[in-house]
């Protein structure tokens, strides 16, 4: 403060800034230097006290100041303090001092005990010393030693590889007279399999090159090759034995195969490799055996599976319009075909021959067990395509195990090639044998039944990653395919044919045609086997070829029945209605019934309007030949216009009157002949029910229709035979009613 450095002028700054509890920086010394730190704060309070108990005391004058008066009282304080300090510090120094000589013999034994253990501590530092001296010895020892074992176990390990090599050598060269007897004079079994690896390792190492020139390989080779000719003989006379054994009858192939043969593939392995011309023998001799026996047995197999066909196949008459059937108008020829002429032909045994009958579930079972050919004691009969898949499953079965026993006992890596030597005799019968059948097939459903048995067993063998019958399935197809196509080209001509010819039914038959329900079931049955099969599309092109045939077909014979038109579309609606149900019963897609489905919408159609013209003629034409007379009149705004101008003058009133007193006279008469000619035409019921009720449903609207032209031409009046008009809900009520009896 400012007072204060007018007292003391000599006080430096940073005493008076410390008084104010201010930092100040220095004032002298270079630029740059760190600042002091600042002073603690100094406590005023004793000085103003001194102040103002120098003012209180005070006489007035000039001395008196209060200011030097409080510092001189301040300075007296200070010194009485500083007196009291001092002795209490020579008082507590002298009672220092006392405790000090009090406490000497104390002192003096702890010098002397930190005097011991010093002394101990040296012989303890010097004990260790000479073990650290001693262990830095011991450890260049262990040195030396780990040095000496590395190289004894260097030489150990070079003493054991030599040893080793030197066994080798000596075993691979050597030949003992323990192998000479087991190769030469003991019985071929799988203890022998141990000497002849043992042979077989000391003749590689003695054909090597850097041995040959060795007199103990020279010494040994003629020995060893006497003993390879002793085993390949020996070898070479085992393997045929178990060939032949392969000959006799009722011998399971697989199992000799599998376990004898198999355990013994080293020695085909020996003999490739030390005599490749005995092993060429061998495999010749396997093929030509095998090769025999699969062709017999198969043959055998096939023999007593045809005793179990069913007789009466399909013959070249067995098409969907025989040529048997005689158009021009001969009656005895349906006669003939119906079973009635003079020969008989048994309609329902051919039945199968365009129906599936079940035989679709042969396609849920190509997986079952082969059928056991016992024909003398099962006399269950069986379609081709069921013997077909039974031996065919059994080839594909043998065969499999076939290729993989070849694969691990001849080494043949996967080729083919072997296996087709084995079995070429084998599918040949079966090409030979399926192409004999196919010439005399007509049976289109169980053709294509094969095709969808040979594209499952390709599958089969796909799965099983096996490809040695994928030339023989190839060709399977392209015999059956062909054949397919052919006799469904020969199901067209035959409906072609018979549309050039005139076919004819009997006189006012209207049910369905035997030929339409023969198309229908060869139709349902190959859309049914084809569904779903992209490899099978192929079909789609015949069969569409066939509906158009059976279209004109149909078409053609409806316009040759005699008798009024109506006839010809009750034979249409009642052939088209066939076609669909048994396509329904066969739960065919959309799209192989959309053709017929709209056929049958048109028929019905027509057949509506003529049933509607032939009992309801006068209400038919008026309402036909009035409605363009009166389509531009309003009845609303004829009904807000001046007086009345009465009906239109191209109107005829008269024949309105007449029409309507008629239909009010005999609308139920001629609905219930409605309903009796739907009844005897329609062979569907449920058909008939809805046609029926389509005819009911026309003539109301035809009504409808006739009242909207008579409000029409009196719109301000009733027309004057207003009360003959029957009323709507009258005519619904006789609809239903015949709903519910029909």
């Amino acid at each position: 403060p400012f007072w204060l450095h007018r007292l003391w002028p000599e006080l430096p700054v940073q005493c008076l800034a410390g008084m104010a509890n201010k930092p100040v920086a220095a004032t002298t010394g270079e630029e740059g230097e760190e600042e002091l730190p600042p002073f603690e704060s100094i406590d005023f309070t004793d000085l103003h006290e001194f102040i103002e108990t120098a003012r209180a005391g005070g006489d007035g004058s000039d001395e008196a100041d209060p200011v030097a008066v409080a510092l001189k009282r301040g300075v007296q304080e200070t010194n009485r303090v500083a007196a009291d300090i001092d002795g209490q510090l020579e008082r507590l120094e002298g009672e220092s001092v006392a405790d000090y000589v009090a406490c000497f013999q104390s002192f003096e034994d702890l010098h002397q005990e930190i005097v011991a253990t010093d002394a101990v501590l040296e012989k303890m530092e010097r004990m260790l010393g000479t073990y650290q001296y001693d262990l830095s010895g011991i450890s260049d020892e262990i040195q030396i030693l780990q040095g000496d074992s590395q190289q004894m176990n260097m030489k150990l390990r070079n003493r054991r590889a030599l040893q080793k090599l030197m066994n080798e050598y000596v075993s691979s060269v050597v030949v003992s007279p323990q192998l000479i007897r087991c190769i030469c004079e003991e019985e071929i079994n799988e203890e022998y399999l141990g000497h002849l690896t043992e042979l077989n390792k000391k003749l590689d190492h003695v054909t090597q090159i850097d041995m040959q020139n060795l007199p103990s390989c020279a010494q040994s080779t003629p020995e060893l090759e006497r003993l390879r000719t002793k085993a390949v003989a020996r070898i070479k006379e085992f393997l045929m034995q178990k060939i032949n054994a392969l000959k006799k009858p009722k011998t399971n192939l697989q199992i000799i195969q599998r376990n004898v043969l198999v355990r013994y593939k080293l020695f085909t392995q020996f003999l490739a490799e030390h005599h490749a011309a005995v092993a060429d023998e061998v495999k010749l001799h396997y093929v030509t055996t095998m090769s025999a026996v699969y062709l017999k047995q198969f043959r055998t197999y096939v023999s007593c599976l045809q005793k179990l066909e069913l007789e009466n196949g399909p013959t070249r008459a067995d098409t969907l319009v025989s040529d048997q059937w005689q158009t021009a108008g001969n009656p005895m020829s349906l006669l003939n075909q119906f079973g009635f002429g003079g020969k008989t032909v048994n309609i329902k045994d051919k039945g199968n021959v365009f129906a599936l009958s079940g035989r679709n579930t042969i396609l849920k079972e190509l997986d079952k067990d082969p059928i056991i050919a016992h024909s003398t004691q099962n006399k269950v009969k069986y379609y081709h395509e069921q013997l077909f898949r039974s031996h065919q499953m059994l080839l594909m079965d043998t065969a499999t195990s076939e290729f993989l026993f070849l694969s691990e006992f001849f080494d043949t890596k996967g080729d083919p090639m072997l296996f087709h030597e084995v079995f070429s005799k084998t599918t040949q019968f079966f090409l030979d044998s399926l192409e004999s059948f196919l010439a005399g097939c007509w049976d289109s459903v169980g053709l294509l039944l094969m095709i969808r048995i040979v594209e499952y067993y390709r599958t089969c063998m796909q799965k099983r990653h096996v490809s040695c019958l994928d030339s023989y399935l190839d060709a399977l197809q392209q015999q059956l395919w062909p054949r397919l196509e052919c006799v469904l080209k020969e199901n067209t001509a035959s409906l072609r044919k018979a549309t050039q010819q005139g076919l004819t039914v009997p006189s006012k038959d209207t049910v369905g045609h035997l030929v339409t329900r023969r198309y229908a079931e060869l139709a349902a049955s190959l859309y049914a086997l084809s569904a779903g099969e992209s490899s099978l599309a192929e079909i789609e092109k015949p069969l569409q070829a066939m509906q158009v045939e059976a279209r004109n077909l149909l078409e053609t014979m409806a316009s040759k029945i005699e008798g009024p038109e109506v006839n010809a579309l009750v034979f249409l609606v009642n052939n088209y209605d066939l076609v669909l149900t048994i396509f329904h019963e066969r739960q065919l897609q959309r799209s192989a019934r959309a053709v017929f489905e709209e056929l049958l919408s048109e028929q019905i159609q027509r057949f509506v309007e003529s049933q509607l013209k032939r009992h309801f003629p006068e209400l038919v034409s008026f309402v036909t030949a009035t409605e363009p007379m009166v389509e531009g009149l309003d009845e609303n705004s004829a009904r807000a216009a001046g007086p009345y101008q009465g009906p239109p003058s191209s109107v005829d009133v008269p024949r309105m009157d007449q029409v309507v007193r008629s239909f009010a006279r005999d609308w139920k008469q001629e609905t219930d002949r409605i309903h009796q000619n739907v009844m005897t035409s329609f062979q569907n019921l449920s058909n008939g029910m809805d046609i029926l009720r389509q005819v009911l449903m026309q003539l109301l609207l035809y009504y409808e229709r006739l009242t909207t032209i008579i409000n029409k031409c009196f719109p301000q009046q009733q027309a004057p035979f207003q009360s003959q008009l029957v009323t709507r809900t009258t005519i619904l009520t006789e609809i239903k009613r015949y709903s519910r009896s029909f």
